[in-house]
């Protein structure tokens, strides 16, 4: 091995899952430095992973949504699918309902469980396998990135980190996502990506 060269030989995710058809992802062209602001915590975030690029500025700051892992009835505790990238301090929301979370519990090893300041709207069920986006504000009825683009590779959260966006892939397989993407997400994302169960 050369003198000051150091290789990791661990690769940072061993299995994955069929995520999409990969012979219809384009990836774009050059890498877009990775916004880390609130990705605290995070250690590196996986393919598919809804984007938002600024073009112009060369770039990308992951968008935050939470699948619900249990029926979420009332109160101010709720399961939500373990490897979001959900942060304390957050608003999420259905477009009708919102909460602020307030502390994220991850000790169990099947899901994560959100504190909110109160709860998520009045006599409101949340099934499992929903998809909340990130609000703007606490009342959880305007989302606060819409994505345009997605993460292409595994990417380790640091200084200085780039990612390959993709921009475009078809028939993506929702159910097999590591990081949600919300009806928002897809809106926005256009006819450019398609999703199937």
């Amino acid at each position: 091995m050369p003198a000051g060269l150091k290789y990791d030989l661990n690769p940072i995710e061993k299995t994955m899952p069929e995520l999409c058809r990969f012979d219809t992802v384009y990836p774009l062209s050059g890498g877009f430095n990775l916004d880390t602001t609130n990705l605290t915590g995070i250690d590196k975030i996986p393919p598919m992973t809804p984007l938002v690029i600024d073009f112009k500025a060369r770039t990308a700051k992951a968008v935050v949504n939470v699948e619900v892992y249990e029926k979420y009835t009332t109160g101010t505790s709720m399961k939500i699918k373990k490897g979001s990238l959900a942060y304390v301090n957050m608003f999420i929301g259905d477009g009708t309902n919102g909460a602020k979370v307030t502390k994220i519990d991850k000790s169990n090893a099947e899901y994560d469980t959100l504190t909110l300041g109160a709860a998520f709207g009045t006599s409101v069920t949340v099934n499992a396998g929903t998809v909340l986006f990130e609000a703007s504000a606490q009342e959880g009825t305007e989302v606060k990135a819409s994505a345009n683009a997605l993460n292409y590779a595994w990417t380790k959260v640091e200084a200085g980190a780039t990612v390959t966006a993709i921009g475009r892939a078809y028939e993506i397989r929702a159910s097999k996502l590591l990081v949600p993407v919300s009806d928002k997400d897809k809106e926005s994302l256009g006819d450019r990506f398609m999703f199937t169960y």
